[in-house]
C-alpha cells in the first residue's frame, strides 16, 4: 500500500514520475504534455494551462495507484 500511494504522490508533483518509480515507460505520456502544460502556464500564455497540469496530475495519480495495486491501470 505505501508503494502505491507514494507514486501516486509523485504523480501529483509532476504527472508521470509515480510511473517512472514504479518502472513504467508510459510515464512519458504523462510526463511530456504536463511539462509542457507547466510552460504555458510559467510564461503566461494560456490561463487555463493550470487547470489542465492539475487534471493531468490528477488522473495520472489515479493511474499509478491502480498499477501499483491491481498490476494494470485505468488505461
Amino acid at each position: 500500500m505505501g508503494r502505491a500511494l507514494f507514486a501516486a504522490g509523485l504523480s501529483l508533483v509532476l504527472a508521470g514520475l509515480g510511473h517512472a518509480f514504479l518502472g513504467l515507460s508510459r510515464g512519458m505520456w504523462f510526463a511530456l504534455p504536463s511539462i509542457f502544460f507547466l510552460y504555458l502556464y510559467w510564461v503566461g500564455q494560456w490561463e487555463y494551462a493550470d487547470v489542465v497540469f492539475l487534471s493531468l496530475g490528477i488522473f495520472a495519480a489515479f493511474d499509478a495507484f491502480s498499477f501499483a495495486r491491481r498490476g494494470h491501470g485505468i488505461i
